[in-house]
């Protein structure tokens, strides 16, 4: 589990990283809308805040397991928004790689981690 937090904190670390460099290439890449370089970087520190809340959890996930759960409320409501905006036309369908790298991949392992701290985090 430590591995997977450790994980997950460097590639939004790195993404945020992109995100406050390269914000409108990024974007255009993936496909996503026309959007002002500040508000991309203002969703690069967001992502940044996060690499830091799993760094936190990695190294003892039982006591900080709200800031997992944290990650997958997100992770779960990134590709809901996603999932509507494709759908009405707002974002381009090839922009879900995005979603996949970012959240889908993590579903599993942090669901994972949620339910095992549940289960011990009293013991």
């Amino acid at each position: 589990m430590p591995a997977v937090l450790r994980l997950a904190a460097v590639y939004n670390l790195l993404y945020a990283i992109a995100l406050s460099l390269w914000p409108s290439q990024i974007f255009d890449w993936l496909g996503m809308p026309a959007t002002p370089d500040a508000m991309i970087r203002c969703i690069g520190m967001m992502v940044g805040v996060y690499a830091l809340g799993y760094w936190i959890a990695a190294q003892d996930m039982l006591r900080y397991w709200p800031l997992v759960v944290v990650g997958l409320v997100g992770k779960t409501l990134g590709p809901l928004g996603f999932l509507h905006g494709a759908l009405t036309g707002v974002f381009a369908w090839r922009s879900g790689l995005f979603v996949l790298c970012s959240d889908l991949i993590w579903w599993v392992p942090f669901w994972g981690m949620t339910l095992f701290a549940l289960k011990h985090r009293d013991r």
